[in-house]
Order: structure tokens, then sequence, then C-alpha cells
């Protein structure tokens, strides 16, 4: 029985020893977060500066036309945004088909490397968009690259060729709308 109670005696230590034992070796810890931010990038096309974007193309409409007149005017295209995109240009124009101009009119339309828009920098530029002589209600182009924060130039050249004595146009008009789109690269 002796040996018993010393067994016992042993183990109470033993188990006094490990609670001591789990006490003395306590360990340092530490936590720690990240953060981050998700903002959008944004596609901005302004035309010629117009932050609404609606632009009144004015330096290109022309009164009291007769065949054989050309008109040149420039606009720029700029990308305010703050990621690459396309753009491309479709054009409608609306006008009753009684009167109507536009089936007379022809369009050509060219980047060119300076603001200055005239029969020779439209001739100097190798860079067309629209071809000289396409008819002015099927006019477009698409997929048209500029990097954000960049502009360029775009000359528009309007001519009503001469069509002898055809008296078919006197008197009509019509109003051509230019509509620009652009999407992300």
């Amino acid at each position: 029985m002796r040996t018993s109670l010393k067994v016992r005696a042993l183990l109470s230590l033993g188990g006094l020893s490990g609670v001591v034992w789990l006490g003395t070796f306590a360990a340092f810890s530490d936590s720690g977060t990240a953060d981050a931010t998700f903002t959008a990038g944004t596609v901005d096309l302004l035309i010629a500066s117009e932050a609404d974007d609606a632009y009144s193309f004015t330096s290109l409409s022309m009164t009291d036309m007769k065949p054989g007149d050309v008109k040149y005017a420039p606009l720029t295209m700029r990308n305010d945004g703050s990621l690459n995109f396309t753009y491309g240009m479709t054009t409608g124009t609306s006008t009753s088909s009684a009167t109507n101009l536009a089936p007379a009119l022809q369009v050509g339309v060219k980047k060119v490397l300076t603001g200055t828009c005239d029969a020779t920098t439209f001739t100097a530029s190798l860079d067309s968009l629209v071809a000289d002589g396409t008819a002015l209600s099927s006019s477009t182009f698409s997929s048209r690259a500029l990097s954000a924060g960049t502009q360029e130039v775009l000359c528009f050249k309007v001519s009503f060729p001469s069509t002898g004595s055809d008296n078919t146009y006197q008197g009509m008009n019509t109003t051509a709308t230019f509509t620009f789109s652009a999407t992300q690269a």
C-alpha cells in the first residue's frame, strides 16, 4: 500500500509540474489587416472641348450653297478619361424627302497634324477616316484608337459637286448629325 501512496504522490507532482511547464512557455502573437481600394476607370470623349457631349459644329455649316462649293472645318477629338478607347462616327441626316439636300453632298474626313484644316492640310494628310467623295449620309468610321489624355484634330471636307445646269437641289437643305461613340480599349 505504501507503494501506491508513493505512486500517487509522484503522479500528482507530475501533473503539477505539467501545469507549471505550460505556464512558463507563453507565446507572443500579432495580427494585421490589408486594405485595397478599387476605382473604376472612365471613358470620356470630348468633342471640341464640349463637356456636355453636344457640340454645335457651326464652322462646318454653310448657307447659300451652290454647285462647286467646298467647306473645310477642324474638329478636335479628345480622350479626357483615364482609359484608352477606340471611337467611331456615324452620320445621320434629317430633312423631309421633298427638300433633302443630303444626296447631293459629299464628305471626307482626315486626321491632320495641326489645328489647321484647309485644302492644303486635307490633301497632305495620308490618315483618311472617311474617303473623300463619300455620300454625306453614309459617312462612317470605326475603331479609331485614342489614348487617355491625348487628342487629335479631324479635318472635315464637305462639297457640293457641280451638277451642271441641274436645278434639282435649289433651295433644299439638310441637317447632318455626326454621332461619335467611344468604347474602352
